[in-house]
């Protein structure tokens, strides 16, 4: 159930090993500032160690937004997929047993949310209001929220600062064994 997000998060450690690889062999050896094409190549500074250092923790952070991104994306593709099911397993279900002596038969269609009825995050949050416990529903908005800056640009929630990428990750998981009971 959580090979997407689990993929993700995988993803995220990799490239940040990548980067702080990348970071210690330029500071030992300049030669790396060519080889990877950084952006301060033939520039003369008062501390090259610092602008590299700065650099690549500035890349860093690139980088961790990107896993946020990719981590929300990931965990909203999971959870419609689970919609999908039960949407399918409740259309079923209506349709074997509420048949045509009932009112509105003609509409049984309409009693079950789809994917396109639940197709964003703030509705999924709608949805599972008061369904996962309080702690988990609270981490979930502010992971929306999150998103949202990360998504709309840091104009929105500008003083929101999220979990670590490793805890949003854990909650994500709780989050998913909640719904899949």
């Amino acid at each position: 159930m959580t090979e997407k997000i689990d993929a993700a998060i995988s993803n995220y450690r990799v490239m940040s090993a990548i980067n702080r690889k990348a970071k210690m062999l330029t500071l030992s050896d300049k030669k790396y500032v060519a080889e990877f094409n950084l952006p301060f190549l033939g520039k003369k500074f008062k501390d090259y160690n610092l602008e590299i250092a700065t650099y690549y923790d500035e890349l860093h952070d690139t980088l961790l937004e990107y896993a946020y991104v990719e981590l929300f994306a990931c965990f909203e593709a999971t959870v419609i997929e689970h919609i999908n099911l039960a949407s399918g397993e409740m259309e079923r279900i209506i349709k074997s047993n509420y048949s045509s002596p009932f009112p509105f038969v003609s509409y049984e269609d309409k009693f079950v949310k789809k994917k396109d009825d639940i197709g964003s995050l703030n509705k999924i949050v709608d949805l599972l209001s008061g369904k996962i416990p309080e702690a988990l529903f609270s981490d979930l908005k502010e992971f929306v929220k999150y998103r949202d800056k990360l998504a709309h640009g840091k104009r929105f929630h500008e003083d929101l600062v999220l979990k670590s990428i490793e805890e949003t990750y854990k909650i994500m998981v709780q989050i998913l064994e909640e719904i899949a009971e």
